[in-house]
């Protein structure tokens, strides 16, 4: 008999993650058991608000909690709690871990696979724009200085636009109405929040095809964890 195997996945928020694992258990193979692990699910909603005082340059993340709540953070104050999620995840049998977040984050210390998004959603849509504009939609407006900034530090010619899948449907398809009529080579979600009904939403709204990166990496895992 095939031996199961345990894929880790690691939010900056609480778990579960219920918002994104309707989308994903159906891309991943039988065998694969996908376990949860959240950075803050030892933090209450107050303790991670009161920590958000992000200091110039530092990057601000976004993520959700267990009862639905958006929560704001700084990479400062997540960064030793995403390690020793890791840490758990590996001492507890997974096979490959995945971050949960698009975010730009140090090297994480890890034994197994670990798939942090950001650089290999950097890396396909580099390649296929070929030098064209993207699109790019982000979950807060703090957060478009720092996506030209890292995008960009990519070679990546972007366009960008704000709404937080956290906050409601009718929002991140409002946002998504601004990338019409507007030269682009496809569009891209910025955040492990969006759903494949807002991906969905979102091409309607502009006739453009759209990366999602939640299923992009469950995707590549998927191609690892045979």
């Amino acid at each position: 008999m095939e031996r199961r195997k345990i894929l880790a996945a690691v939010t900056i928020g609480q778990a579960p993650r219920t918002d994104v694992t309707g989308d994903i258990l159906p891309l991943l193979p039988e065998h694969v058991e996908l376990r949860e692990y959240g950075a803050l699910d030892e933090r209450s909603y107050e303790q991670v608000m009161a920590a958000f005082h992000p200091r110039p340059g530092e990057q601000v993340l976004v993520s959700r909690m267990r009862d639905g709540r958006q929560a704001r953070m700084t990479e400062g104050y997540v960064l030793p709690l995403v390690q020793a999620k890791i840490h758990q995840a590996e001492e507890e049998g997974a096979d490959a871990v995945l971050l949960l977040c698009t975010g730009a984050f140090p090297r994480f210390e890890h034994r197994t696979i670990l798939l942090e998004p950001q650089s290999m959603l950097h890396a396909v849509v580099r390649r296929l724009a070929d030098g064209r504009r993207v699109g790019l939609l982000v979950p807060m407006e703090d957060q478009i200085e720092q996506a030209y900034r890292f995008w960009g530090g990519h070679g990546i010619d972007i366009t960008v636009v704000h709404a937080s899948p956290y906050l409601g449907f009718d929002g991140v398809r409002a946002a998504a109405a601004q990338f019409r009529g507007q030269d682009l080579a496809f569009l891209c979600t910025d955040c492990m929040g969006y759903t494949v009904a807002m991906k969905e939403a979102i091409r309607q709204e502009t006739g453009l095809p759209v990366i999602l990166p939640r299923t992009l990496v469950i995707r590549v895992l998927s191609e690892l964890l045979v």
